[in-house]
């Protein structure tokens, strides 16, 4: 059902789904960089900390952590503003979409997919909800409740 309503207290629900996938894209990249990190062998620290030392693998981790968390809280930010009705966020999330999903696909066609396993598929998922959250934004009913919030004023 399309549901075009100039009330910016309810979105379509294709403008939730895409302010819920941000969410999940955050948790992916986090969760993806952790793992990255500390848990999957070779660990980035691990390797870090070998050619760096302790102090240098904890300042270079630290920088990437804060670098993350403020690319996220700008992604949430702009999902807020797009759940809102502001055209502004909704293009800014519909070109990251794009942008992670050529680089996604030309990540795959210069590594190949010789073999699906769980580092491969942990990498891409956070990209494969970008791209999901441009398709969504770019449907009818959401098209529609920016085209309504944006004439209502």
């Amino acid at each position: 059902m399309i549901r075009a309503t100039a009330d910016r207290s309810q979105p379509p629900n294709e403008v939730e789904i895409a302010f819920r996938a941000a969410f999940g894209t955050v948790f992916l990249e986090f969760g993806g960089w952790v793992l990255d990190a500390f848990v999957i062998p070779p660990t980035g620290f691990r390797q870090l900390r070998d050619v760096e030392g302790l102090s240098g693998a904890i300042l270079q981790v630290s920088l990437s952590a804060a670098v993350l968390a403020v690319l996220a809280a700008a992604w949430l930010l702009c999902a807020v503003w797009m759940r809102r009705g502001r055209k502004g966020a909704r293009l800014v999330m519909i070109v990251v979409g794009a942008a992670c999903l050529l680089f996604m696909l030309n990540d795959m066609s210069m590594n190949g997919l010789a073999a699906l396993d769980w580092s491969l598929l942990a990498s891409y998922a956070p990209d494969v909800f970008t791209a999901a959250i441009a398709v969504v934004l770019l449907l009818p009913a959401s098209r529609a409740y920016f085209s309504a919030v944006n004439n209502a004023g």
